[in-house]
């Protein structure tokens, strides 16, 4: 097992940083609590804001058209940015149980979108979710159910498997993914945090150490976010951990992006000591650093 050190920090100044994603020098990052998308600029790592969401962003991911689809989490509804202008791209406010979560976007258009299954910031415990589906043609299904607190969610390089975390059940999820309608079938529990060193199953609920965010490299490795456990770990295509990388703060979400494609960018959030994460962001408690790791496997074809 091998340990990768931070190379450096990119950026900060934002309440609770997710989904960072990363196109032609820029990498996205949707400020939460702040209500705002930002850009950054990876060589300089100045911060623009692209986009004020006001019922706050989460997930999002590039359509193959090259816009720009993004969440706003309160109403649930996906929006489309466009040459500069936004559009109202799905509105699930009838099938949605929480908020809109993480998000990935298949090759042909079609959108999978974590349900959360609970209203936490709002006061609500943590239960079952789903996953729901945007069909090129807007039409909203639910795809898989019984998922609680879905995140960290990515498609295979071959297309054929879709990866989904469960926060709050401490494990990942795999399902095979159907070539032709995209239907998820054959759930199996893939990989669980329980086995990494000193870390006990019976001691995980309520302790924040279950999957955030997380991204596939070009062998098929995953790279996963640690959440409160404060690191990044690798996976290998069997389960294997191989790499580690250690921060300060919940390990929240990353991708992989760069030139060459082997830099990780690495989204970590800071949690006051001892204060419930959820209090703490409704209250704007909690601040955010965007920082980079060289990794040796770069980008392939998974999405995001």
């Amino acid at each position: 097992m091998s340990i990768i050190p931070i190379d450096k920090e990119l950026a900060n100044g934002l309440y609770f940083g997710e989904s960072p994603r990363y196109r032609d020098g820029l990498l996205y990052v949707s400020d939460m609590t702040g209500r705002k998308v930002y850009t950054i600029d990876v060589s300089s790592g100045k911060k623009e804001v692209l986009l004020e969401v006001e019922n706050q962003p989460n997930g999002m991911d590039f359509h193959p058209d090259e816009s720009l689809i993004y969440s706003s989490m309160f109403d649930a509804k996906l929006y489309r940015l466009k040459d500069g202008t936004s559009t109202l791209y799905a509105d699930m406010s009838q099938f949605m149980t929480g908020y809109c979560g993480d998000m990935v976007i298949d090759k042909t258009g079609r959108v999978y979108l974590d349900d959360t299954g609970a209203r936490v910031l709002h006061g609500e415990s943590p239960s079952p979710g789903r996953l729901l589906v945007i069909e090129t043609d807007g039409t909203v299904k639910v795809a898989a159910e019984d998922i609680v607190f879905p995140n960290a969610l990515f498609i295979s390089g071959d297309g054929k498997s879709l990866y989904v975390a469960e926060t709050f059940r401490y494990g990942l999820l795999r399902y095979d993914v159907g070539e032709a309608d995209g239907k998820l079938t054959n759930r199996k529990g893939y990989w669980s945090p329980a086995v990494l060193p000193g870390v006990k199953e019976e001691e995980m609920a309520g302790n924040m150490i279950g999957i955030d965010g997380g991204c596939m490299d070009a062998e098929g490795g995953m790279w996963l976010s640690m959440l409160a456990y404060e690191e990044f770990i690798r996976l290998s295509p069997q389960g294997d951990v191989t790499h580690r990388i250690k921060v300060d703060g919940h390990a929240t979400a990353c991708t992989l992006g760069g030139e060459d494609g082997k830099t990780l960018y690495l989204v970590i959030n800071h949690v006051p000591k001892d204060e419930n994460l959820f209090k703490a962001m409704v209250g704007k408690r909690t601040t955010s650093t965007i920082a980079t790791a060289r990794v040796k496997v770069g980008r392939g074809e998974a999405r995001p």
